[in-house]
């Protein structure tokens, strides 16, 4: 069954100011074993750049790359990984995407607390 952290329908308060490039990730953890099939992000008008996306153990192993293509001037962009990432229950991994003009999606304090969504849960703090 596929599924999210976010559904397409959320959308983030706004762009942070910053225009340093930076790596921007989310801590997570899946209800069930299963594999990672791809990452996405938010994307406002203001970036610019390549921005490419992996996903990560907990403790900073890197386990999938890729690089963002065809990407649409604003809103989510997805992209899939060469080969699917199996992942274990109850395990804690990092999805990040790096953005190299900064003004990365921001929503302040949208991670105060634990964010469940189907089967991914964030933990308070994780974003």
């Amino acid at each position: 069954m596929p599924c999210t952290i976010w559904p397409s329908t959320t959308t983030p308060a706004g762009a942070d100011p910053d225009t340093s490039s930076v790596e921007l990730g989310v801590k997570f953890r899946a209800s069930t074993d299963g594999t990672i099939t791809g990452i996405r992000y938010w994307k406002p008008t203001q970036t610019s750049g390549t921005h490419v996306g992996s996903l990560w153990t907990r403790t900073g192993t890197r386990l999938a790359q890729v690089t963002f293509t065809n990407e649409s001037a604003s809103g989510w962009q997805q992209v899939h990984f060469a080969t699917p990432v199996a992942i274990t229950a109850g395990t804690t991994y990092v999805a990040s995407y790096f953005a190299p003009s900064g003004h990365f999606a921001a929503d302040r304090n949208y991670f105060s607390s634990q964010y469940n969504s189907a089967l991914m849960h964030v933990p308070a703090g994780g974003g």
